[in-house]
């Protein structure tokens, strides 16, 4: 069961980076992407917000994976289910500032 866990996660964690990188939405709205004040400033803001981070999605679903598969042959267990769940939740949280760190770099450093 713990191994049915991991592959699920994985696939749908995958499967959703990859669903939203090949779908992303091309006008600015209230329901869907990648939504800050930053990115909702422009229609350039917006594509590149939304690039940038399903493009770390994928990047970071690929390495959740990779945490997932060494979590459970060095720990085993609920604990590597739960260890990977929290390492979900900090990669997940983690694309925020980094895309709006990036979006920073990009538009407010070239004026």
């Amino acid at each position: 069961m713990i191994l049915f866990t991991h592959v699920f996660l994985a696939f749908l964690i995958l499967g959703l980076s990859l669903y939203y990188k090949t779908n992303k939405p091309k006008v600015i709205n209230s329901l869907y992407g990648y939504r800050t004040k930053t990115s909702m400033k422009n229609i350039d803001t917006w594509i590149e917000a939304n690039n940038f981070s399903s493009d770390l999605q994928v990047k970071l679903a690929l390495l959740f994976i990779i945490f997932q598969a060494i979590s459970y042959f060095l720990i085993g267990g609920l604990n590597s289910v739960l260890f990977s769940c929290v390492f979900l939740t900090a990669t997940s949280i983690a694309v925020i500032p980094i895309t709006e760190y990036h979006l920073k770099k990009k538009f407010l450093d070239n004026k």
